[in-house]
């Protein structure tokens, strides 16, 4: 079926005569065609591939006018389109929107003359019949008024004359079809006649020529032109409005008094008449393009644009989302003195209110004060007065841009004030003529705002530490930092110098507690030497400033409570220097001199909450929270215990800042420099709905400069050159308090059958009992319920590991988890399985032709972060190189075992550094192991074999010890 594309000519009942666009096929008769469809906006890419790019743009023309459309544009009520059609006013009609559609007509008309679109006269019913087709559309028709003088008055009759042959009206079937500038249909042509409007053409259809009495000749003769008079135009930039209230600039000229529409081709002549006696003479005023064209390229070169008419707008981005138009009148404050320079007389005409138009000028000077805070002060200068800046504070806040001066016109404030200064005045408070930034909000200066000195941007670089040098370490450290430890360690002692908290958010493994722990001795040493400083200067004794005198020097460091010892560990190890106290277990000693004789104090969430009375006695010189993702439900009574925690200075530690919400983020930067995302409830307001609900980049974008100062991330591929190839961490783990019973109560039960056994059967004889409850032992070091399942209490290994896998899933990296015990594993994947998190399984009883599928799986899904896998299975023939953590829940006896697991994920074809973590039971028979496999001993080679000969009864009883 072939179709074809028309434009059909129709008088509706209200708005007159209207194009509109269809598609056709040739029924059997020659005579007619069947309307298939009306083509719209909405079906027109069904249609793309038959309609030519003019046929597109017709349609794109023709429904600009659509009722739909002029009910949104016209009407501002909300009613149906076909309502308000109904409503139109004659003067709403001809003054408004008749005018509106002809343009639109217009331009279809300037498609048809140069493009071959077969155009049908009066649709009537399903049929478009051949004979009303249009067959010629003839621009440039000029009209010619012919004029009599006789005794009773003057007779005139007009003509249209089209390439030298005069066209008669009178007679003819004659339909204007738009009126300015006129387009008649005669016969089956359409006449374009750019000169005249249709309202004058009308008459002469039905009548030869027109009497005008000689009373109402000299109203008459007002409308021609005989003799041309030459004037330079004054060139005009009115603005103005349309019903929608939205402003345009308007470009016209003044011809001696006649203002004249830039695009107004009819108006090209303007005629004036005089009487002498009994003599008519007439002028016609020319309109001199040449000067026009000249305005406007003055108009363009200070950044408008043309976009309809004679309608320009300023070349700006986004600014269809300033439904008013107010980027029109800041165009004009900025561009006021170049536009009057230019000759331009600025208006503005039946505009609701009086707007101020001139220019403007603003002087702003930002100065810091004690430390402390920004003071900003400002003075716009307008036309005959001035304003302090601060009496626009409330309508930066409130996104208000209407403001009344003192003289009643109104100033629209600039949209880049509120892009420049939301942010500064949503953190800040008015003091009389100023405007007060807190100091930790100085990233918001971070930017081209008026008023900052060279001095200050200095100052400014300084805390954002764009010029920051790698500090020193401190003396009798035990360790030589990686590159991106220094780095770390120096952001943070950057941050102490300038009394700032910061957030240290590395990936698992890189180091947070070393970087911190030197932190300390720098601070702690530099404390010591500045108290000898003031003993020295105050002629005092030391004895004068004890340490019980001085509360801020002790450091008080909350982990969760199996990370107490971990820490303790690392701080002996690295920086023996350091007094380091454990403030945890259910017999620790009192506080006060705990705290009085350390530098550090480590203690665990729960008895900071429990003990926080007892805390809140003193002022402490750090308070660092270590997986500080602790305090992130900012409801949560641990938030609220540590929050308020008297401290000099503040850090926290975490791998993953944000866990589930930028609530998250919020409650650990807002203990760290409190107020410095505001109250939660502006936080969300403001971040956490545009950004989680809206996906508002721009919002992101300051949330970030607002915490950039604050948070320091690296992830392992970012210092990957720094690392080795394996990184090998033991994780010590404290029994949960019922485990740790049920585990002395089985060692006691165990010991008791070992030497019962030895005593009745002989030592040499007894190996198979007292490997099998050594093993027993090492069941329970991992969790009791491996051998009871009745067993309904805790155990802190496997909270330890747990935290560590949910730490490795939030950072997006992928782990190999091995045990000697397929019942552990079961219990790490019933885990898994409640937090809905995926796994893949590799046990001695999996099947052959499984085994790859599983691997494939770790391999290649990025939802499958981990892979349980038993010693038996997974010892030999594996390649698994998409893990970069390993964890090893339980020490084996034969350290050749646990290397081959490693090397699963550390083969050739590795592009990441691993990172191992075995964890290890404190105070077992696990941590008894650990210690024979370092020193090598005879007893670890036994029990590799399996075999304890050669091995004494005491030995083995000191396992049971």
């Amino acid at each position: 079926m072939e179709l074809r594309f028309v434009i059909t000519l129709n008088e509706h009942r209200k708005l007159g005569y209207l194009f509109a666009p269809y598609l056709i096929r040739r029924d059997q008769s020659p005579d007619f065609y069947t309307i298939y469809e009306r083509v719209a906006i909405h079906n027109l890419s069904k249609y793309s591939s038959i309609l030519s790019p003019e046929e597109v743009q017709l349609v794109k023309n023709i429904e600009e006018y659509s009722d739909t459309n002029l009910q949104k544009l016209f009407s501002k009520k909300k009613v149906s389109s076909r309502e308000f059609i109904s409503a139109i006013t004659p003067d709403l009609l001809d003054q408004h929107v008749r005018p509106f559609i002809e343009k639109r007509m217009a331009r279809c008309v300037d498609i048809f003359t140069f493009n071959p679109v077969p155009i049908y006269y009066k649709l009537l019913q399903a049929n478009i019949y051949e004979s009303d087709r249009i067959k010629e559309v003839n621009d440039e028709v000029s009209s010619v008024f012919n004029f009599i003088k006789t005794p009773d008055g003057l007779r005139y009759f007009l003509s249209l004359e089209f390439n030298g042959n005069e066209l008669k009206l009178t007679g003819t079937e004659g339909t204007i079809i738009i009126n300015e500038p006129c387009h008649v249909l005669i016969d089956d042509k359409l006449f374009i006649c750019r000169d005249i409007d249709g309202k004058k053409i009308t008459p002469f259809f039905s009548k030869e020529f027109i009497t005008v009495p000689e009373s109402a000749e000299r109203k008459f003769f007002e409308g021609f032109v005989i003799e041309d008079n030459k004037f330079t135009p004054k060139p005009i930039i009115s603005i103005e409005s349309d019903l929608n209230g939205r402003f345009f600039i308007l470009l016209k000229f003044i011809y001696d008094k006649k203002h004249v529409y830039y695009a107004n081709r009819k108006t090209d002549q303007k005629v004036e008449c005089e009487f002498t006696g009994d003599e008519v003479r007439f002028t016609r005023l020319q309109r001199d393009y040449t000067f026009e064209n000249d305005i406007i390229a003055r108009l363009l070169a200070l950044g408008l644009v043309n976009k309809e008419g004679p309608n320009f707008l300023p070349l700006q981005k986004n600014a269809g989302a300033d439904q008013p138009g107010y980027h029109i009148i800041n165009w004009i404050n900025f561009n006021s003195d170049s536009i009057r320079n230019a000759g331009f007389e600025i208006t503005q005409e039946k505009l609701p209110k009086s707007y101020y138009l001139n220019n403007l000028a603003v002087k702003m000077e930002v100065s810091e004060k004690n430390n402390d805070w920004f003071d900003i002060h400002g003075i716009v200068e307008f036309d005959g007065f001035q304003i302090p800046f601060v009496k626009f504070y409330k309508n930066i806040l409130n996104n208000d841009r209407i403001f009344e001066l003192p003289d009643g016109r109104i100033f629209i404030l600039p949209e880049e004030w509120f892009e420049t200064y939301h942010d500064i005045i949503s953190f800040s408070k008015v003091d009389k003529d100023q405007i007060k930034l807190d100091r930790k909000h100085f990233s918001l200066l971070d930017q081209n705002i008026w008023g900052v000195t060279d001095h200050l941007k200095k100052n400014l670089r300084n805390l954002l530490q764009v010029d920051r040098q790698p500090e020193v370490t401190p003396d009798h450290v035990n360790a030589t930092l990686r590159n991106y430890q220094l780095d770390g360690y120096s952001w943070l002692y950057c941050l102490y110098k300038n009394g700032f908290g910061g957030c240290l958010a590395d990936d698992m493994g890189l180091g947070k507690t070393l970087q911190t722990l030197v932190l300390l001795k720098k601070v702690i040493d530099e404390k010591e030497k500045d108290t000898i400083t003031d003993i020295q200067l105050e002629q005092s004794t030391v004895s004068q400033l004890s340490l019980f005198d001085n509360p801020s020097k002790t450091t008080l460091i909350v982990v969760p409570t199996s990370l107490v010892h971990n820490w303790m560990n690392e701080a002996f190890r690295f920086i023996p220097g350091l007094v380091v106290s454990a403030y945890a277990g259910a017999q620790r000693k009192d506080l006060k001199y705990v705290c009085h004789n350390s530098d550090v104090v480590i203690t665990s969430y729960g008895i900071l909450r429990n003990d926080l009375e007892e805390f809140l006695s003193f002022n402490f010189l750090y308070v660092v929270l270590d997986e500080s993702q602790t305090i992130k439900n900012p409801g949560s009574k641990t938030y609220q215990a540590v929050m308020q925690l008297k401290a000099e200075n503040r850090i926290v530690l975490t791998g993953t800042p944000i866990e589930n919400s930028l609530t998250d983020l919020w409650s650990q930067l807002n203990f760290l420099n409190p107020g410095l995302l505001g109250s939660l409830s502006f936080f969300k307001a403001e971040f956490q709905i545009p950004i989680e609900k809206n996906g508002d980049d721009t919002k992101r974008d300051k949330l970030r400069q607002l915490i950039a100062p604050f948070v320091l991330r690296r992830s392992k591929i970012e210092v990957a050159p720094d690392l080795p190839a394996i990184n090998e961490q033991v994780v010590f783990c404290n029994l949960d308090d019922k485990q740790e019973e049920f585990y002395e109560r089985e060692k006691s039960k165990t010991r008791n059958l070992v030497i019962e056994k030895m005593s009745t059967i002989g030592y040499n004889k007894s190996s198979v009992i007292i490997l099998q409850s050594l093993m027993r032992l090492r069941q329970i070091a991992n969790h009791p319920v491996l051998v009871d399942n009745d067993y309904f209490g805790g155990s802190g290994k496997f909270d330890e590991i747990t935290r560590n896998l949910e730490s490795i899933k939030a950072e997006g990296h992928k782990a190999l988890v091995f045990s000697s015990f397929v019942k552990h594993l079961e219990l790490i994947a019933k885990y898994f399985q409640k937090q809905d998190t995926q796994f893949a399984w590799l046990t001695g009883e999996t099947k052959e032709s499984e085994r790859e599928k599983v691997i494939h799986r770790f391999q290649n899904d990025n939802e499958c972060p981990f892979f349980l896998i038993s010693l038996k299975a997974g010892g030999i023939g594996l390649n698994l190189t998409a893990a970069d953590y390993v964890f090893v829940l339980d020490p084996w006896w034969n350290p050749k075992a646990e290397l081959q697991a490693i090397s699963r994920s550390h083969r050739i074809g590795q592009d990441k550094h691993v990172f191992v973590y075995r964890f290890i039971a404190r105070n077992t028979l696990e941590e008894k192991i650990l210690k024979l496999q370092e020193r090598k001993s005879k007893l670890a080679d036994a029990f590799i074999n399996e075999d304890l000969q050669g091995i004494t009864k005491d030995q083995v009883m000191e396992l049971f010890e």
